[in-house]
């Protein structure tokens, strides 16, 4: 799986804080950027799978209509509700 670049440079931030924090030891430092690599590229995709679905759902009512973006997002958060995600 090809990592986008940023995700790799926010997962090594969020790690970076961590290690200030003394929660994460240095050595553990790389595991856990793979770790959270991993969890914010499930994460994005989860969430790219919500938009997708809460465009499809609003094309149904909307016909060839964009939805507005509050509609969008309004219609995300109710899928992301029944899913148990939050966005």
């Amino acid at each position: 799986m090809g990592t986008d670049k940023r995700t790799e440079f926010l997962a090594r931030s969020i790690v970076n804080r961590l290690e200030d924090r003394g929660l994460v030891e240095f050595g553990d430092a790389e595991t856990v950027i793979q770790v959270v690599v991993r969890t914010l590229d499930n994460n994005f995709t989860a969430a790219e799978l919500i938009e997708q679905e809460a465009r499809n759902r609003l094309a149904r009512t909307h016909g060839n209509r964009e939805p507005s973006e509050t509609d969008l997002m309004e219609e995300m958060r109710r899928i992301a509700a029944d899913r148990k995600f939050v966005l």
